[in-house]
């Protein structure tokens, strides 16, 4: 499970047919007053409502008054849609009202225009519809959510009652993050679906609308939390996940949901105990495993980010010479990451405590440095140790540090004269240093005696006498023929050039 996103609640498509819409059901006798307004609500006068049965296929028609109301009395219980129309303005209707032993009241609202065909009267409108859904269904399922919401606007425009194209189109607008076009659709439908339910002969199509609806506004908030991950508003996904969470707190996946935006949101000290109730809820979930690793890695990452830039800071004062409050920086720094990570705020501590004369404690800095480094990298901070010893003319500390010997260990000669060959070209003064150290160490080390007479050799006249008494000591104890014929050869220009 990746924290730079969350997986989109999948909102499920439902295999229905077209189905007729529904009014909510009234209370008292089975009578039903009808307003008819225009667009503006003006009460319209003189319209023929039919109130048509679609069970029994019975109907009763009344005109409005002059207030605009048509009160039809004594219709049988069952499923109405009630048609109106009047010259000049085009047709309105209402599906479905449910009539039980009781009274109700709706509105139809009337357009200018000319009369025409509704869907339920023309087989080519209603073939329409049907096409339009499943059109604006393949497209919602290719991730085309504007073509979708399109298509099934189009549906609703010939059926508005269509709980088919009412859920369809709300799903496809929550996928847009139009939550609250998206969550007025849905509600729609299930106000028709719910109708459907109460009756009797209802289908078993609409429970499934309603409980697919039910479900979807339960989630809610969490589908907006992950609408919120996507464009990367982190503070609304918080906002929408911790609705969620207490919504329905034994949901694991919110609260990982929850953890995953507090990350984004670089909150990390919130986000591990959420994803830690995720995991406890949910033990053998891996994913949930790995996203509390993977929120941990991003803490310590980010803690490095801000350390570095502290330490960045520091660093600058300490090229100032304020040394004091390059210090203050380290150790602000030093408080946000783990030990393998602070060898190189230690090292900068000991350079600090270095200008300051304060040797003691630049010690102390340095060798932390070294025991908190991983394994890989001591020999660099080992070798800025051995720089501080040698600027102060340690010698023998520096030596035995680059050489990771104790004192008068015997098994270090092969160390120091394989450091001082590496370091004769680049550094010849410390390959001397190491090379004297060696001989105080064994007198008899002959290499010893053949390097170091080389090196000062090189040095020049002011060295000849170190010369001829490394050499001629050489010559006494080496064993190299090569080497015993070169430093022949060189006490020869030596003796000649001392003259």
């Amino acid at each position: 499970m990746k924290t730079g996103r969350c997986s989109l609640i999948f909102v499920c498509l439902i295999a229905f047919s077209i189905l007729l819409p529904a009014v909510p059901s009234f209370a008292v006798t089975s009578n039903l007053e009808v307003k008819c307004v225009d667009p503006s609500g003006k009460p319209i006068d003189n319209v023929k409502v039919v109130a048509y049965n679609l069970v029994t296929t019975r109907e009763k028609d009344k005109k409005s008054d002059a207030q605009g109301i048509a009160e039809i009395t004594k219709l049988d219980n069952g499923l109405y849609r009630i048609i109106g129309r009047k010259e000049g303005f085009v047709p309105a209707f209402y599906e479905y009202v449910r009539l039980n032993d009781s009274n109700g009241s709706i509105t139809l609202t009337f357009a200018p225009g000319a009369d025409r065909k509704l869907y339920f009267e023309d087989p080519v409108e209603d073939q329409k519809i049907r096409e339009w859904i499943g059109q604006g269904m393949e497209a919602y399922k290719g991730g085309k959510f504007d073509d979708a919401v399109k298509l099934f606007g189009q549906a609703l425009e010939l059926h508005p009652f269509s709980p088919d194209a009412l859920y369809y189109n709300g799903v496809a607008l929550l996928q847009q993050a139009k939550f609250d076009q998206g969550v007025e659709y849905l509600k729609r439908a299930g106000a028709v679906s719910d109708t459907m339910v109460a009756a009797s002969s209802a289908d078993p199509k609409y429970a499934q609308i309603s409980q697919a609806i039910q479900q979807l506004l339960k989630t809610m908030p969490a589908i907006k939390g992950e609408s919120y991950l996507k464009q990367k508003k982190y503070d609304e996904a918080i906002a929408s996940f911790l609705e969620a969470v207490k919504s329905d707190p034994s949901n694991p996946q919110f609260y990982a949901n929850l953890a995953i935006a507090y990350t984004n949101a670089k909150r990390f000290d919130e986000a591990i105990p959420m994803i830690d109730k995720a995991i406890q809820l949910k033990p053998d979930e891996k994913a949930y495993t790995n996203l509390k690793n993977d929120i941990n890695v991003r803490k310590e990452n980010n803690a490095l980010i801000q350390a570095q830039t502290i330490m960045d800071e520091g660093n600058k004062l300490l090229q100032e010479e304020d040394a004091a409050g390059a210090i203050r920086k380290y150790e602000e720094a030093m408080k946000m990451v783990t030990l393998p990570n602070q060898a190189p705020l230690w090292r900068q501590m000991g350079m600090a405590n270095a200008k300051l004369n304060q040797h003691d404690a630049a010690v102390a800095a340095f060798k932390k440095s070294i025991e908190v480094a991983p394994a890989e990298e001591v020999s660099k901070y080992k070798t800025a140790f051995s720089n501080y010893y040698l600027q102060n003319k340690r010698y023998d500390e520096a030596i035995d540090l680059l050489a990771d010997t104790k004192a008068g260990g015997q098994t270090s000669e092969q160390t120091l004269l394989d450091m001082a060959k590496a370091r004769k070209d680049r550094e010849p003064e410390l390959a001397e240093l190491i090379l004297e150290k060696l001989l105080r160490m064994n007198p008899q080390n002959a290499d010893a005696y053949y390097d170091l007479g080389r090196l000062y050799y090189i040095d020049g006249k002011s060295k000849d006498a170190r010369t001829k008494e490394l050499l001629t000591k050489y010559l006494e104890i080496g064993k190299d023929p090569v080497k015993i014929e070169d430093a022949k050869g060189l006490l020869v220009v030596v003796n000649k050039r001392s003259k």
